[in-house]
Formats: C-alpha cells, structure tokens, sequence
C-alpha cells in the first residue's frame, strides 16, 4: 500500500530530458526561494493554525502555457484522470505511481516522456509536478493530501478527501494553511445528462422538484482489498448519489434513511459496518420539504446501470443509460437498443472526467476556486456516515448527529429537544475549518456560520462562540460589554461589518491587502453563488 510517509527512492524511467532536469536539481533548487526549497525537501509539521498566518498559494510557472500534474494510483480511475489530463492542452503529465510499478510503468509508456515510479513520495516532490492527481484507495487520500500541502502543490483527490471526519478537517485545513487548492472530484457534477437536468430545474422547466429518484448500480462487484478499509457501499459509491440529491434538490439535506444487505458478493459479509453492504436502498428529506430516493448495487449483469429521474411541479424530466451507439433494433423476437448500455464507469463518465478535469486545470491557470470546494465533499461524506449509521441501527438519522458524535457540536447547548435546521447543520460542519484570525474573508465567513438563522445578525452568546473558534477567550459578561459598544441600534445583535469592528478592537490586525490572494482560492461558503 501506498505511504505518503515513506522516503522517496529513486525513479524507475525518466526519458532525457527528465534526467536531465533530475542532474540540474541542485541548481534548480537554489534558484527557488528558500520556503519553496523547503517545500519540495522537507515534510515539516503543521504550527498552531492561531499562531501563524496561512502561506501564499504556490506559484506556478506556467511561462510555457503547461502545468506539471503528477497522478498517484495507475488503476482504473487514475488511467480515466490521466487520459483526461492528457486531453488538457495547459496539462503535462511529468509523473505516475502505482504500488504494483508495472501498472505505473504501462500507464506511463503511453505518453512519451512520462516518469513512473511505485511511491507516491516520488510524484509529491518532484520539482516539476505543480499539481498532484490522487487516485489511490480511499484510505490513503488524507495522508497524501498532507504531504501534497506541505510540498507546495495544489490538490485533485477522488472521493472522499478522508474516511472519516478527523481526516477529512485535518486536510482541508492544512490544505487552507498551506494556501494550495483542494478540488473534490464528485465528476457527475459534470456529466452533460445530470448537468441538463440541473439546467432544466435552475430554468423553471418542469417548476419545483417534489421528488428526486436516482439509481446506481456497477456491472460487477470490486474485489475484496478495494471494499476492506473504504468505508463501505455509502462512502465509496453511494456518495455520489447523496452528493447528486442535493445538487438536484437545491436543497440542504436534514435526514435520512438508509438499509443495506449483502447479495451478490458472499466475500464481504462478514467486513464490519457498511463495508458488509453490497445493495442498499436510501432515503433523503430535505429542507424544502422533497425527498429523494436512491438505489445502489455492486452488480447489474446488463451494463452500468445510471439513471435520474426529478418529478416537478410542471412536468418531469430524466436521463437514461448511455449506449456505445443509438442503433436500435427492430424484429419478430427484439425491439430496443442494439448495443447494451456502457458497462464501465471509464466509457460512461469519460465526458464528466473531461469537464471536471479542464474545471479545475482552469482554475489553476486562472486562479479561481475550484469547482467542487472541500464544502461539498465534507457534507457529501456526513450525509454517508448518516446514512451507515442508520443502516445499522435501522431509523432515521439527523446529520447533527453526526456532528455531535464527532465531537463538532454539543448538542446540549443547541436546544436538544429538536435537531438543527438543514443550514444551521451545514454550517456548524463548516465551523470545523479552522480560519486565519487575522483574514477579513475568514472572519466574514465565521460570522455567516454563526448567523444560524440567516438574519444577518449574531447575538452576544453566537458571538462567544465564535471567538472562542477564532482564539479568543471571554466571559459571557465580557462578550456583552463588547457587543453593545459596537451595537448600532442597541438591539442586541450586531452585523458582519459590526462583528469585524469588534474583533479589531481586541487589538487583532486584519490584513484586507492578504485577503486578495486568498479570495480566489477558497470559496467554501458562498450563500449567494451556491454550489
């Protein structure tokens, strides 16, 4: 198994010219500035996000029109990311890894020039990889998105960013620390079927959603070493559904409902939890008061099964399955497709990996936030965990629980008698994503994840939390004296231009002149542009 903490060996194959550029190292690096050199030499730990300020994104010499990408993980989905990277006239493929290093080496051999080795260490610190792929197993992304952000180097990761919550915080805040980009790759997003349905909801089309039915099944289960340690059929397949409910559904999720059985794959029976699950059934309610229902499977004899189906107010709209071609059939014994639909992942979503891949490549060249934040893979992956945990205990699951038994929330103090709205859970969540005390957008963005009720406003106990979350201790009776010094209207409440006032007066700088080379890399809540 790959570690992103093993020490680099040597490369197996460089062509010329990257043996080249591998003998000029030394002078290379000392051309660069010293916190680069650091970067590309050295894995140092993480100081105390409050007493530091979070590192400028990496620069990236892109004079010849190219960005350097290395791809970690030459299975299935990592040959998809690498075909599709390939078709990026701004993409140079410098560098692939892959444990077993023959798959790493055939991947490799297909573009001339390409350097393949069987450590991932080998692909983060390479002096010309600008951005990193990471294509590996699920139990791997968090440790390599650490060692990517501590390398200076921008960040594309397959789903999920980390198996479990703790992971999943840890890396998206190191990645904000370290000023490099995250992209969650959630590549339906991207499909041009499911991205015409969103069209056509956005549009009026069909009026307001009332139902969302989505169905995923593959052709053939995956071995056993890829299920062990994935964290089950919700978090390594079915988050996709759940993260598609919600771009449907225009909607934050409040609940759900899930169930699961093993049918078609007698080999995983006995894994633990959700990971003993190779059929499930789910069911989500939303805020808007819709629901969605989905279905997943690990095998469909017929083809890779994707189906979407949204019933409005006006009408109804769905997709179908893709065929290699549109040739029907017509005779005394067969009427219908000529073909069976795609039955790989890698045929029916290569257009998705395409636009997900060019989505995020220009967002580098053109420093703007990527497309898929870390906001909509943590949500997607608490939506997962909800819906393992009632598989399990077989009830329906608020997402504030989920929160609360990882210790995010104490539900005690928010009103335990009833669970949290759909936007207050979302962004208690976010309130994990630790924020630079000293970034006016992060301190905006900490008032808008206390403004629970969206009012604009935050009263004096919202206001304690939220300085505690920035550093800051105060007594309740302090908090209030601060509050109404700057409380315009002596109401109680004060706004975001207000709350901004009082941390300055603190004795906190705030240094607006940072904030631009970090407003076009994160934009992790945005309750006007959403996602």
């Amino acid at each position: 198994a790959p570690s992103a903490s093993r020490q680099p060996r040597p490369l197996r194959r460089f062509s010329m010219a990257a043996l080249a550029t591998m003998r000029a190292l030394p002078a290379l690096i000392i051309g660069l500035s010293m916190a680069t050199a650091m970067r590309v030499a050295v894995m140092p730990s993480a100081p105390a996000f409050q007493r530091s300020h979070r590192a400028l994104p990496p620069s990236m010499d892109i004079s010849q029109g190219t960005i350097g990408v290395g791809i970690i993980g030459a299975g299935r989905i990592g040959i998809v990311h690498l075909e599709a990277l390939a078709l990026c006239p701004t993409v140079k493929p410098v560098i692939i890894s892959n444990p077993t290093v023959s798959k790493a080496k055939a991947a490799a051999e297909m573009y001339p020039g390409m350097a393949w080795t069987d450590t991932d260490t080998d692909v983060i610190n390479h002096p010309d990889v600008d951005a990193v792929w990471i294509c590996s197993p699920s139990q791997f992304h968090a440790a390599q998105i650490t060692a990517c952000a501590h390398a200076g180097k921008h960040v594309f990761c397959e789903k999920p960013i980390a198996t479990n919550l703790e992971e999943t915080f840890k890396a998206v805040n190191l990645c904000r620390e370290k000023g490099v980009k995250l992209m969650t790759a959630l590549q339906r997003r991207f499909d041009p079927n499911f991205a015409r349905v969103r069209q056509s909801i956005q549009n009026g089309d069909i009026g307001e959603p009332i139902l969302v039915k989505l169905c995923s099944r593959d052709p053939a289960p995956p071995p056993l070493k890829y299920v062990k340690g994935g964290g089950g059929i919700f978090k390594d397949m079915a988050i996709h559904d759940l993260d598609m409910s919600r771009f449907l559904m225009g909607s934050e999720p409040v609940a759900i409902m899930a169930s699961g059985s093993c049918t078609v794959s007698p080999e995983i029976a006995e894994l633990d939890g959700p990971e003993k699950y190779d059929t499930a059934s789910i069911m989500v309610k939303f805020a808007n008061g819709r629901e969605a229902l989905i279905d997943v499977c690990r095998q469909a004899p017929y083809g890779y099964d994707q189906r979407a189906e949204v019933l409005g107010t006006k009408g109804m709209m769905q997709t179908d399955n893709m065929h290699p071609s549109t040739a029907r059939i017509f005779s005394d014994k067969f009427v219908g497709s000529a073909d069976m639909p795609y039955d790989f992942f890698m045929s029916r979503y290569k257009e998705a990996y395409k636009q997900e891949t060019m989505a995020f490549v220009d967002s580098l060249v053109n420093d703007t936030p990527a497309p898929c934040s870390g906001r909509d893979g943590l949500v997607a992956l608490i939506m997962a965990i909800a819906a393992g945990i009632s598989a399990e205990e077989r009830r329906w699951v608020q997402f504030d629980e989920v929160l609360v038994a990882e210790g995010i929330i104490n539900k005690p103090a928010l009103a335990p008698e009833r669970p949290m709205s759909a936007e207050a859970w979302v962004k208690a969540a976010l309130r994990g994503i630790e924020r630079d005390p000293n970034s006016e957008t992060d301190l905006r963005e900490v008032f808008i994840l206390f403004d629970l009720d969206s009012d604009g406003e935050v009263t004096a106990p919202e206001v304690s939390e939220a300085l505690t979350l920035l550093g800051l201790s105060r007594t309740p009776e302090q908090v209030k004296e601060m509050v109404a010094k700057v409380d315009g209207n002596k109401d109680g409440k004060i706004d975001v231009e207000e709350f901004l006032k009082l941390w300055k007066s603190t004795g906190s700088l705030v240094d607006s002149q940072r904030d631009s080379a970090f407003k076009n890399v994160f934009a992790f809540f945005d309750p006007v542009a959403r996602n």
